[in-house]
């Protein structure tokens, strides 16, 4: 049976701190299931397990929390039956092919962020040659220009290049990059139903494939590699 992204009406509803609105939910699985192939996954830090249920219908997933409430609390364990949520790296049976790291670093300070939830045991947690979905804000995207003072920054605001250059010091070939485009109409006084500057991303959502240029939405959307083994 070929795995399919499920829809709309099957995903739970996305609960916790940062949690995607459904139809970027079902925008991300679909790109993981174009890019990062059939699993092993593992998502970190996903916002009450949403992420999590829907890449159980691609593949076999566990996931990564930072806390033991987190990874006890009751929407995370009612979005995702049944998948396992570990506390550390170390505690994974072994590498994974392919992660999800959603909204991630919007919450990790540094630098270089550090620790299991960060880039760092991203890298750790691949098998050579896994691939990653990241996606985190883009404190200098059209996004952020159009909406002004209404934006609304997270804990730790980055732009595309800052963030790609985070991936890169953790060791991580970049292989495509983009932005998941204008999402969080309406921008000025145009409905977003008329709003021409939409069109890309609704284009872009439709085919499930990542097309819309970095820095031209709202946040930046990177696949990554672990370089293979020599």
């Amino acid at each position: 049976m070929i795995p399919t992204t499920p829809p709309l009406a099957d995903l739970p509803e996305p609960a916790g701190a940062v949690p995607p609105e459904r139809a970027a939910l079902q925008w991300y699985l679909r790109l993981a299931r174009h890019h990062l192939g059939g699993g092993p996954y593992l998502d970190v830090a996903g916002a009450g397990g949403a992420l999590l249920a829907g890449l159980a219908r691609l593949g076999p997933v566990s996931g990564l929390a930072g806390s033991e409430a987190e990874a006890e609390a009751e929407a995370m364990r009612l979005g995702a039956p049944g998948c396992p949520v570990h506390l550390s790296i170390d505690a994974l049976p072994g590498p994974v092919a392919s992660l999800t790291a959603v909204e991630v670093l919007d919450r990790l300070p540094g630098v270089r962020p550090a620790g299991d939830l960060g880039p760092d045991g991203w890298f750790r947690a691949l098998e050579p040659g896994g691939y990653a979905l990241v996606v985190a804000a883009d404190a200098e995207g059209r996004g952020r220009e159009l909406a002004g003072a209404r934006w609304v920054p997270p804990r730790v605001p980055r732009g595309h290049l800052r963030i790609r250059e985070i991936l890169v010091a953790a060791g991580f070939e970049i292989v495509r990059e983009g932005s998941d485009g204008l999402t969080r109409g309406p921008y000025g006084g145009i409905p977003t139903w008329a709003d021409p500057r939409l069109a890309a991303t609704r284009a872009q959502r439709s085919a499930g494939r990542l097309t819309c240029e970095a820095g031209s939405g709202e946040r930046a959307v990177i696949i990554a590699r672990r370089p293979p083994a020599p």
